[in-house]
C-alpha cells in the first residue's frame, strides 16, 4: 500500500484490543452532517445507480437527504433537477434530486465530474434494504483450481500463448499466497469469501470465452461495492502525480518490472477500516495485474485468416501471427487501415503500422478521443455491395444484443459482452456471420445513444450531449 507525498492526515490504523483487527480511527473533526453517509460497501441491496434517460453513475455515497455521484464526460449542472434511478434486485426507485454542486475529479483518461445531490424529500432506502446479495460463501481454493483448469483448456485448444504469461502467471498465485496465509487466521473469513468471489469472476470469464478487457471493470466495481471507500479505479502510472494526496494506491503488476497503472482508493471521512479491506485491495491489484496480462495474451494470439472464397478476389499479404488488421474510423470521417497488436483500451490510445514487425519508429499513436471506432477485419478491401442476408445473423451469439447510434447517424448492430458506462469505449462483435468485420471497438465519446435488445423489454441507454459532442 503507498501513499502520495502527502499523508492521509485523518486516517490512521489503530489495533482493536478484543479482536486484533485494525480499525481505522476517524477524523478529529466532528461529524457536522444531518445524515450519516454510507458508502457503496455498506449498501449491499444495491445493483447500481444510473440518472433517469441518461447514463449510468458511479455512487459515492448515499443518505436520507442526499447523495454524492460520479459521471464520465458529463458535468452536471448546479442548481438543476436530476431524478437519480437506484435499483435493487428486480426493481428500481426513482428519486428527485438538486444538483448542489459539481466540480471535476479526474481527467485521464477521460474527464469525470463529481457531483454533490440534495434530494427533494428523505429517501427511506433502509425500508428496501432486506434486497441483499447472497451470503453464501465461496471457496477461494476450489476458484483456483477451476481457474488453472479452464486457462489450461485455453492454453490447449488455442496454443501457450493465449493464456498467462510468466508475469501473469506470477501475479496470480501472489494473490492465492495471500489466500494460503489469510486461511491460518480466523479473523479474516471475510478476506477468505470475498477472494474466492473475486477467482470465480476471472474464472466465469474464462471459461466463456469473454472479452477479458471487461475483467478489470467487474473487479473494481466489486472491490468498491466491498470495500468502505468513496472511489475505487484504475490509474496510469504516468499519471500518478495527479492522484489525491490522500488516497491509497497499489502497484498492479506489468509485463517485467514495469508499472504500468495503479489501484486508487479515496475513502471517506470516519471510516472503519479493517486490515482484511487493506490485503483484500492489495490482492485485487494482482488479479487486475491477471486480467490485463490475460487481454494481452488474447490479442498477441488472435490469428485472422482470410476465407479461402475472398482469397482470389482480395490477393493481400497473409497475417502474421499476433498481428490483427485495423480499419480505424475517426470523429470527423476520415478513415486509416493498418496493423495493430497488442490493443489495451486501458491505454487510451491505439498504435498503429503500415505493415507488421516493421521498425517501431513507424508506428503511430493515435488517442482514444479522437476516434469513432476501430475496427478489426478480415481483409482490408471488404465488400461494398455486401448486405446481410435474413439468415445472416447467428441465433448463438453470445451477449446482450444491442443498437448502437453514432453522433453522425451511422447505426451498428450487434452484442457486446463487456459494455461499461464509465469505460473509454467496448467491445461490440456483429450480427452478421458474413461480415467482412470480426470485431469492433467502439469509443463511448462517439455514441449519440444505444439500445439493448432483451428478449422481455428492450432499455434505452442515452450517452449524454456532452459527451456525444467530442
Amino acid at each position: 500500500m503507498e501513499t502520495p507525498a502527502a499523508s492521509r492526515p485523518h486516517l490512521k490504523l489503530v489495533r482493536s484490543p478484543s479482536d486484533g483487527q485494525l480499525p481505522v480511527a476517524t477524523d478529529s473533526n466532528s461529524e457536522r452532517r444531518a445524515h450519516r453517509r454510507l458508502t457503496v460497501s455498506e449498501l449491499s441491496w444495491l445493483n447500481h445507480a444510473r440518472i433517469k434517460y441518461g447514463p449510468d453513475v458511479s455512487l459515492i455515497d448515499l443518505s436520507v437527504g442526499g447523495a454524492q455521484i460520479e459521471t464520465t464526460g458529463f458535468a452536471l449542472q448546479p442548481g438543476s433537477a436530476v431524478v437519480i434511478e437506484l435499483a435493487a434486485g428486480e426493481r428500481t426507485w426513482p428519486v428527485p434530486a438538486r444538483v448542489l454542486r459539481c466540480q471535476i475529479a479526474g481527467l485521464t483518461p477521460h474527464p469525470t465530474y463529481r457531483g454533490a445531490l440534495a434530494f427533494k424529500r428523505p429517501f427511506k432506502f433502509h425500508e428496501i434494504a432486506d434486497v441483499v446479495e447472497s451470503a453464501t460463501e465461496v471457496n477461494p481454493v476450489h476458484e483456483y483450481a477451476r481457474l488453472n483448469l479452464a486457462l489450461n483448456r485455453v492454453g490447449d485448444s488455442c496454443g501457450s500463448a493465449a493464456t498467462l504469461t510468466a508475469n501473469g502467471r506470477q501475479a496470480l498465485e501472489a494473490a492465492f499466497t495471500m489466500v494460503e496465509s489469510a486461511r491460518r487466521r480466523a479473523s479474516t473469513g471475510p478476506f477468505i469469501n470475498e477472494m474466492g468471489r473475486l477467482l470465480r469472476i476471472l474464472t466465469a470469464s474464462v471459461e466463456n470465452a469473454a472479452d477479458p478487457a471487461a475483467l478489470v471493470p467487474e473487479i473494481v466495481s466489486r472491490l468498491h461495492r466491498t470495500v468502505p471507500s468513496l472511489a475505487v479505479r484504475v490509474v496510469d502510472a504516468s499519471h500518478a502525480s495527479q492522484i489525491r494526496s490522500d488516497a491509497v494506491y497499489f502497484r498492479v503488476p506489468g509485463e517485467g518490472t514495469s508499472t504500468s497503472h495503479c489501484l486508487v482508493i479515496e475513502f471517506p471521512r470516519d471510516c472503519q477500516l479493517e486490515a482484511w479491506h487493506l490485503q483484500l485491495l492489495e490482492a485485487g491489484a494482482q488479479l487486475i495485474g491477471v486480467s490485463r496480462n490475460l487481454a494481452s495474451s488474447r490479442e498477441r494470439s488472435t490469428v485472422i485468416e482470410v476465407a479461402p472464397e475472398r482469397s482470389e478476389q482480395r490477393p493481400e499479404r497473409s497475417d502474421v501471427r499476433g498481428w490483427n488488421k485495423l480499419v480505424v474510423r475517426y470523429l470527423d470521417g476520415r478513415l486509416l487501415k493498418g496493423y495493430g497488436r497488442d490493443f489495451q483500451p486501458g491505454k487510451g490510445s491505439l498504435d498503429l503500422w503500415n505493415e507488421p514487425d516493421t521498425n517501431p519508429e513507424s508506428r503511430m499513436t493515435i488517442p482514444f478521443a479522437h476516434l469513432k471506432a476501430v475496427f478489426f477485419v478480415h481483409d482490408f478491401l471488404g465488400n461494398p455491395a455486401h448486405t446481410a442476408a435474413a439468415d445472416a445473423e447467428d441465433p448463438s451469439a453470445r451477449g446482450r444484443r444491442i443498437t448502437i447510434t453514432f453522433v453522425d447517424g451511422e447505426v451498428l448492430r450487434g452484442t457486446t459482452l463487456g459494455y461499461s458506462q464509465n469505460a473509454v469505449g467496448f467491445f461490440v462483435f456483429p450480427l452478421d456471420t458474413t461480415t467482412n468485420n470480426t470485431k469492433m471497438f467502439v469509443l463511448t465519446g462517439a455514441i449519440r445513444h444505444m439500445q439493448f435488445e432483451d428478449s422481455s423489454n428492450r432499455t434505452s441507454v442515452l450517452q449524454p450531449a456532452a459527451s456525444a459532442a467530442r
